[in-house]
């Protein structure tokens, strides 16, 4: 018998903040990994995952057709979509500010950009 027999993962969760009941959904840690791939420019792996949302999607959507359980106002390909524009917003302000002949208007309104775009990700 491994250690890992023994081992109660719900308990463990739970001495770590997760209650059982609360498990994240696979669409969630798509979303989750999909982030983290383009904010650090895997872009080919942002694509495969980006992808994968959108077939668990399509999965889930059938799923609730037959009786199963919707989540209202869920849009991960949405918060996706939001998450490149903030990551493009991000990427603008660094080049507006990385340049040698700055200019605090540019720097200013790309920054306001960035803002704008984290707060509609954020809110989604």
């Amino acid at each position: 018998m491994s250690p890992l027999d023994e081992f109660n993962f719900d308990e463990a969760m739970v001495d770590h903040g997760q209650r059982s009941e609360h498990k994240r959904r696979l669409s969630d840690k798509i979303l989750a990994a999909f982030n983290h791939a383009y904010a650090v420019g895997e872009d080919d792996v942002a694509k495969k995952l980006r992808d994968a949302l959108s077939v668990n999607e399509g999965k889930s959507a059938q799923r609730a057709k037959q009786g199963g359980y919707e989540r209202i106002g869920y849009d991960p390909l949405g918060q996706a979509d939001l998450w490149i524009e903030f990551v493009e917003a991000r990427n603008g302000y660094k080049t507006a500010c990385e340049t040698d002949k700055s200019d605090a208007t540019v720097i200013a309104t790309t920054l306001e950009s960035m803002k704008d775009a984290y707060r509609r990700w954020s809110m989604s």
